[in-house]
C-alpha cells in the first residue's frame, strides 16, 4: 500500500505525464530525495502489478504507456482502496452510488463499499438525511426497494448536483467518480461527454463555465443512467414551452440524440435549464434583451451603494453580463452550486460583500427570486475586479496569461488582482484549463494558474483570492525570477524545501504562514491602503442638524460644509454633486428617506471624509414629492476601494428597521455617535 505522499506524486505523474524532472518537482513541491523515495514506492507497486516502472534518466521522466494504460483502467479503485473516506465523503458518495443503482441497496452494501460498520452506517444515513433536507428529499429503507430517495425527480437531480459540487472540489474527485460508476459495473463517460459538448459548444458559439461544465458532465451521466430506468423528470408546460423558445433547447435536442438518448419535451427542458446555467452571456449582448436591462440596473445599484462611479460603465455592464446570465438561470431554476471560495471571499471581502447584497436587494423584489451567498459570493468577485479595472501601465516586458477553471467572476477578480501587482506585464485574458491544453508554449512567457498545468514556461500556483502576505511573496517571487529586483529574498515554499531536507514538517501549513510573517511582515510591499472604520469618518464635527432647507441644493451644499472647512474636497466637488443628480437623477437616494451624495475622487476630494446633515423637515430631490430626504450623508472617497468598510458598517445600520428609526429621531451629535460606534464594531 502505498502512503498518502507517494500515492500523490504517483496520480499527479498520471494527471500531467510531465517529461522534464525539475519543473515537475517545483510543481509538487517536492525536494529531488523526496521525489526519489517516492518514485521508488511507485516502481516497487508497480513491479508487484506486473508493469514497466517509471524511468528517470537525468533531468528527463519517462512514463512508458502500459502505466497510463494501467492507471486510466485501475487509477480509480486503486485511490479509493488506499484511502478510506471521510464522513463527508461517505455522505455524497452514498447519495449518488443510490441515485444510479440498479438493484435494492442495503446496509451491507454500504459496510462493503466504504469498509465500514453497520452502526457507521446507520450514523451516515441520518448525515444523509441533513444533507437533503433543503431539496425535499428523504433518503428511505424497505425490504422491497432497499435504501432509496423519496422526492421528486426534479428535487433528486438538483441533489445530486448539490452533491456533485461538494464531490468536485475534493481530492482525488475524478478518480472517485469513476469509483462509483465501476462500483456499478458502469464506465464513466467523461472524456466522451466532454467532447460531445466542446463540438456543440464550438458549433454554436456558447462559451462553458469551466467549473460548471465539469459538475455537469458527471450530472449528466448519471441523469441518462435514470433515463434508461425510466425516471423520467416533470417540468410545467408553461416552463416547457419557454424553454423551448430558447437556442439552448435545440442544443439540447441534438446532445440527446448524439449520446443516444430520449428526445422526450421534459427531459429535453431539464438539460436546456442545465446548459442556461452554466452558458456565459454574449460577449456584446443584445440591448432589447431582458437580462441586460437587469445588469444595467445592478450596476447602477451598486454605483449607488459604493458611491463610486465607474468610468468604463460599457465594459463594466458587459463583463457583468457574462456572468449574471447563467447566474440569473440558476436562481430562477433553483440549480445549485458550491462556492468553495465563500468563505474566504467573506473573510478578505467582507466589507464588499455586504455592499453587494444590499445592492441585490431590489433584483430580488423585482425577480421574485432569493440570491444565494454562493452566488452572492462570486458576484463580489466581479465587483471587486470592476473596482480595479482602471489600473494599467505603458511598460509592457512579459507575456503572462491567467489559467482559471472558476468561471468569470473569478478569472475577473484574478486578472485585476495580477495586473494590480505587475502592471508592467502584457497580460492576455484568462483561459480555461482545457484552452490552455491546446495553447502553444510560444504564444506566453509566464502563467499564473489555480490548478497544477504541464508548461515548460514559469508556472506560478495561486489562489484566486490572494491574502496580502501573499500576494508580498508572490511579488518577491516572480521579480526575482524575471530579474526586475536586484535581490531576491528566499519564498516560504524555498525555505520549507530546504527545511525537508534536514528535518520532518509534521504542520507545514502552519510553518508556512509563520514564515510568511516573518519574510513579509514589513510593510515596503504594502498592498493598498489602510481602510478606515465609520467612526473615523463620521466624527462629532462633521454632523449637523437644521431644522429646514427647502431647496434640494442647498442641502447638499449644507451637509458638504464640515468637509469643505477641514480641506477634504473642493468647491468644485459640491457643484459636480449637484449636477450630479441634476443629470443623472435622484440617485443619490439609497434608503427610505436617506441620501448619500458624491462625485468622482477627480472632481476636487483631497481626503476620505464623511459628514451627516440631519433635518427635521424634509426636502424633495428635484422638487418632487417621491424624492423626499431628512437624512444626507455626503462621501468623499479618494479611490474606489479606500472608503468601502466605513460604508459597508454605514449599509449595515441603515439596513436594520429599528437603528434607521434611530437615526432619525436622534436629537442631538451623542445620539448620532453612539450609533456610528456601534456599528464601527462589526
Amino acid at each position: 500500500m502505498l502512503e498518502k505522499r507517494s500515492l500523490n506524486t504517483f496520480y499527479q505523474l498520471m494527471k500531467l505525464q510531465p517529461t522534464q524532472l525539475t519543473s515537475f518537482m517545483d510543481k509538487i513541491n517536492l525536494t529531488e530525495h523526496q521525489f526519489q523515495y517516492d518514485v521508488e514506492k511507485v516502481n516497487s507497486f508497480l513491479y508487484k502489478v506486473g508493469v514497466t516502472p517509471i524511468n528517470i534518466s537525468g533531468d528527463r521522466i519517462i512514463i512508458g504507456q502500459e502505466v497510463i494504460d494501467y492507471w486510466k483502467e485501475n487509477g480509480a479503485g486503486f485511490v479509493a482502496n488506499q484511502f478510506s473516506f471521510e464522513q463527508e465523503e461517505r455522505v455524497i458518495i452514498f447519495l449518488l452510488y443510490t441515485f444510479i443503482r440498479h438493484e435494492p441497496l442495503s446496509n451491507f452494501h454500504f459496510q462493503h463499499l466504504f469498509g465500514v460498520s453497520k452502526n457507521t452506517v446507520s450514523s451516515d444515513v441520518k448525515r444523509v438525511n441533513n444533507f437533503c433536507a433543503d431539496f425535499r428529499v428523504e433518503v428511505r429503507y424497505s425490504r422491497v426497494h432497499g435504501y432509496h430517495l423519496k422526492g421528486t425527480e426534479e428535487d433528486k437531480r438538483n441533489l445530486m448536483l448539490k452533491a456533485i459540487s461538494t464531490l468536485k472540489i475534493k481530492s482525488y474527485a475524478h478518480e472517485k467518480f469513476t469509483f462509483i460508476f465501476q462500483q456499478q459495473q458502469l464506465q464513466n463517460q467523461y472524456d466522451n461527454y466532454q467532447q460531445v459538448l466542446k463540438d456543440f459548444e464550438q458549433q454554436y458559439s456558447f462559451a462553458f463555465t469551466e467549473d460548471r461544465l465539469d459538475e455537469f458532465i458527471y450530472l449528466l451521466q448519471m441523469v441518462h443512467i435514470r433515463q434508461q430506468q425510466h425516471k423520467r423528470v416533470q417540468i410545467y408546460p408553461d416552463t416547457v414551452s419557454f424553454l423551448e423558445n430558447q437556442q439552448a433547447f435545440l442544443v439540447s435536442t441534438l446532445i440527446q440524440r448524439r449520446l443516444g438518448y430520449t428526445t422526450n419535451r421534459e427531459e429535453v427542458a431539464f438539460l436546456t435549464i442545465q446548459l442556461l446555467g452554466i452558458c456565459q452571456g454574449e460577449v456584446s449582448p443584445v440591448r432589447t434583451d431582458a437580462l441586460f436591462a437587469i445588469t444595467e440596473q445592478i450596476i447602477v445599484n451598486f454605483e449607488r451603494y459604493a458611491c463610486i462611479q465607474l468610468l468604463d460603465r460599457n465594459k463594466a455592464m458587459e463583463t457583468l453580463y457574462l456572468h449574471f446570465k447563467p447566474a440569473y438561470y440558476r436562481m430562477l431554476f433553483k440549480i445549485p452550486i458550491t462556492n468553495v471560495l465563500l468563505n474566504d471571499i467573506k473573510e478578505e471581502h467582507r466589507d464588499l460583500f455586504i455592499v453587494v447584497k444590499e445592492v441585490l436587494k431590489p433584483i430580488e423584489q423585482m425577480l421574485n427570486i432569493k440570491v444565494p451567498e454562493d452566488e452572492v459570493g462570486f458576484l463580489t468577485l466581479h465587483f471587486g475586479g470592476l473596482l480595479k479595472m482602471d489600473s494599467d501601465s505603458s511598460l509592457k516586458l512579459f507575456r503572462a496569461l491567467i489559467v482559471c477553471p472558476n468561471g468569470i467572476s473569478s478569472s475577473l477578480m484574478l486578472e485585476n488582482q495580477l495586473k494590480s501587482l505587475f502592471p508592467q506585464f502584457k497580460w492576455t485574458s484568462s483561459f480555461s484549463s482545457y484552452d490552455f491544453q491546446h495553447l502553444a508554449d510560444t504564444e506566453y512567457d509566464l502563467v499564473f494558474s489555480t490548478v497544477v498545468l504541464e508548461t515548460k514556461k514559469p508556472l506560478f500556483i495561486i489562489r484566486p483570492i490572494m491574502s496580502e502576505m501573499e500576494k508580498k511573496e508572490l511579488i518577491q517571487t516572480v521579480e526575482g525570477l524575471t530579474l526586475q529586483q536586484s535581490y531576491h529574498n528566499p519564498t516560504s515554499d524555498e525555505l520549507i524545501k530546504i527545511i525537508r531536507q534536514y528535518a520532518d514538517i509534521k504542520q507545514p501549513e502552519l510553518l508556512k504562514n509563520a514564515l510568511q510573517q516573518a519574510l513579509f511582515k514589513n510593510d515596503y510591499l504594502n498592498i493598498g491602503r489602510k481602510q478606515p472604520v465609520l467612526k473615523d469618518l463620521l466624527i462629532e464635527e462633521n454632523i449637523q442638524f437644521i431644522d429646514e432647507i427647502r431647496d434640494w441644493k442647498d442641502a447638499i451644499k449644507a451637509v458638504a460644509e464640515p468637509l469643505l472647512l477641514n480641506d477634504s474636497i473642493t468647491n468644485q466637488y459640491v457643484d459636480v454633486m449637484i449636477e450630479n443628480v441634476v443629470t443623472m437623477g435622484p440617485y443619490i437616494i439609497i434608503g427610505e428617506q436617506v441620501a448619500i451624495p458624491h462625485a468622482r475622487p477627480e472632481f476636487g476630494v483631497k481626503k476620505l471624509g464623511m459628514s451627516l446633515l440631519k433635518l427635521s423637515e424634509p426636502t424633495y430631490l428635484l422638487g418632487e414629492e417621491q424624492n423626499k430626504v431628512e437624512i444626507f450623508i455626503c462621501l468623499a472617497a479618494i479611490d474606489n476601494q479606500t472608503h468601502l468598510k466605513a460604508l459597508a458598517q454605514l449599509t449595515t445600520l441603515l439596513s436594520d428597521p429599528e437603528k434607521l428609526e434611530l437615526l432619525k429621531k436622534a436629537e442631538k451629535k451623542e445620539d448620532i455617535l453612539n450609533l456610528v460606534v456601534e456599528f464601527s464594531e462589526l
